[in-house]
């Protein structure tokens, strides 16, 4: 942690990532405790010489800083305070205030976890907001769970006999996909020794034992019953937005949770209830996944619900996935968080995963990503649709997962004025990000990454093009971290205020003058401005839309005029053209000589691309 750093935090509030302590003369007694809970979750620094009193932090610093900072890595070096050894890092600051020690906790590996105290296994800790919560009896089982070497979806379970539990009509459904996509391999296997080969059955001390994957892949209703007592997934329809969501409110339609069924009769039970509620009803081969003429949102849904499926902690007994439809957004829901960090699980390639058996089943048939690449097909398809960027919650204290996907445009028509009001030329990448970080203030690598499906060095080239011109500004020191530029701020944050005023508002139009021949002729027959007439331009009128439509080949005047039903010139060039001039949707084919007889008006770049969105928006159920 810098000094900058370090000072911008003490002005916050104290959160997941940062806990401070005064130590001013010892190590606090709860310090490792601290280290638990970060080592257990995400990481987070632990700071010394701060003391917190009505909400704010002051700096009281530390007495002998040399002797705490040996103290307190002696302590976490020490196998009898704390089950692994942790490269905790650390810096000292001197304020004017005193010394301060600030040490980063890196996250545990998965192998690792739960990190403990004094050697009890129970004084495991996990970091929620601010605070340092004693492990649960469930939540420490999830823990070894995910660490163990022996993959809980591989276990063999003895209690269970191959000739009873297995699915006849599931195993021919998997069977007959397997074939389609590897003609002549395994066909002539009896079923016992086709799930053999698939791992679903393992030989030991020459008995047969199905493992839990076989189980919960192929499995009958009533092995599968005894393994999981649970629902696979719960499904439900609202037809409230979001915002409008609470308990109270009951869904519109629902799968109902059947906790019986394999996983492979809940992915066609699932197509089947997705394809009743899609924006275009159709019909598909959830074998084959997708037919010519699927809806928009299909290979999203897709690769959503089947990770949700396949990497579930089968485990959990408490808690179950879920998939929510609301009018303006959709939520996937998953007990079990992703072992890649976000940044990782946007790009290609093997990424570890809970369970292994049962990603190998469904990709046999394509029924899952191949080399990791279903939550990059994700971001791509949602991408495709013109959308916000989907957003993944990845709860290292709850081990959970949750992946929204919003039903907003990120493109707005406001947006696109926007753009073409500063007079910057974005390509269509580099448009997506600025909208994106007019909407937040800030981005990062990873979700500029997200927004355009570029590669990191690629997408770090897209970010110092709008440095360059002067739309962001690097935020932080690694370089990753990305803020609006701030003569930027207070046109586009939403606490910022409105548009400023167009200083040169009053001023004689380079439409008025091209029209009217001079502008002296110009000033004259202009009507006085409409009360609240913004020519920054943050919409357009029904009378604007229809220039739009027309412009797309460069229009005169009179034939702009007479395509909209106008026949007052001054009016018309100030109330609908001037906006569109000056707001840089249209452009003037000969701009050094306004007042050409041969001039013409057609659209700008933006122009063309408010055009399309707007017939996209017209052509839309």
């Amino acid at each position: 942690m810098t000094r900058d750093e370090l000072l911008a935090r003490l002005q916050s509030i104290e959160w997941s990532d940062i806990e401070f302590k005064e130590a001013a003369w010892a190590v606090p007694k709860d310090a490792l405790s601290t280290v638990s809970a970060f080592a257990n979750t995400t990481g987070g620094h632990l700071v010394f010489g701060v003391k917190q009193a009505n909400g704010a932090f002051t700096v009281t610093g530390v007495t002998d800083a040399d002797k705490m900072q040996n103290d307190f890595l002696g302590q976490v070096r020490d196998a009898h305070k704390i089950s692994v050894f942790l490269p905790i890092n650390g810096s000292v600051h001197t304020l004017a205030e005193g010394t301060v020690l600030a040490f980063y906790v890196p996250e545990a590996k998965r192998n690792e976890k739960p990190v403990f105290i004094d050697r009890t296994p129970h004084k495991a800790y996990i970091r929620r907001g601010g605070r340092d919560d004693t492990c649960t009896g469930d939540e420490l089982l999830r823990f070894i769970r995910d660490a163990s070497d022996t993959r809980f979806d591989s276990e063999p379970l003895p209690d269970f006999s191959v000739e009873n539990c297995f699915d006849e009509t599931t195993v021919r459904w998997y069977r007959q996909r397997h074939t389609e996509r590897n003609p002549g391999r395994y066909e002539q296997l009896s079923d016992t020794d086709f799930l053999h080969q698939m791992a679903c059955i393992v030989s030991k001390q020459h008995q047969l034992i199905p493992t839990r994957a076989g189980i919960l892949v192929f499995g009958t209703d009533a092995a599968v019953r005894q393994i999981l007592s649970r629902p696979v997934v719960d499904f439900r329809v609202y037809r409230e937005a979001k915002t409008a969501y609470s308990a109270e409110v009951r869904w519109a339609d629902r799968m109902t949770p059947v906790p019986e069924e394999n996983l492979l009769k809940t992915w066609q039970t699932m197509v089947g209830f997705y394809t009743r509620h899609s924006e275009h009803p159709f019909a598909v081969d959830p074998g084959k996944l997708h037919r010519a003429d699927d809806p928009p949102d299909y290979i999203s849904f897709r690769e959503a619900a089947i990770n949700l499926l396949i990497h579930q902690d089968f485990g959990e007994q408490t808690r179950w996935p879920t998939i929510l439809f609301f009018r303006d957004q959709s939520e996937f829901f998953n007990p079990g968080d992703a072992f890649a960090p976000r940044e990782q699980l946007l790009d290609p390639g093997e990424k570890p995963v809970r369970n292994p058996s049962i990603v190998a089943l469904f990709r046999r048939i394509g029924l899952s990503d191949q080399a990791g690449s279903g939550v990059g097909a994700i971001y791509a398809s949602w991408r495709q649709l013109g959308n916000l960027p989907p957003e993944i919650d990845n709860d290292k204290a709850e081990k959970s997962f949750r992946l929204t996907l919003p039903k907003e445009r990120l493109l707005t028509e406001a947006q696109i004025l926007a753009q073409a009001n500063l007079g910057v030329r974005l390509s269509a990448q580099e448009a997506d990000v600025f909208a994106y970080l007019t909407r937040k203030g800030q981005i990062d690598l990873t979700d500029v990454k997200a927004l355009t499906g570029l590669s990191g060095a690629d997408a770090r080239q897209l970010v110092q093009r709008l440095t360059v011109q002067a739309l962001l500004v690097v935020q932080g020191e690694t370089g990753n971290l990305f803020g609006l530029a701030e003569h930027l701020r207070a046109r586009f944050l939403p606490a910022a205020p409105g548009h400023a005023e167009n200083s040169e508002k009053n001023q004689p139009s380079v439409a008025e003058t091209a029209a009217t021949g001079s502008t002296e002729q110009a000033t004259e027959q202009v009507a006085p401005e409409q009360p609240g007439l913004d020519r920054s331009l943050d919409r357009l009128t029904d009378v604007q839309w229809r220039i739009v439509g027309h412009a797309d080949v460069p229009r005169s005047l009179a034939e702009l005029m007479a395509h909209t039903g106008y026949r007052q010139r001054p009016h018309f060039v100030a109330t609908h053209l001037e906006p569109l001039l000056t707001g840089g949707v249209l452009r003037l084919t000969i701009p050094d000589k306004p007042r050409s007889p041969q001039q013409r008006y057609v659209l700008t770049d933006a122009g063309v691309q408010l055009k399309l969105l707007h017939e996209q928006q017209q052509a839309a159920p």
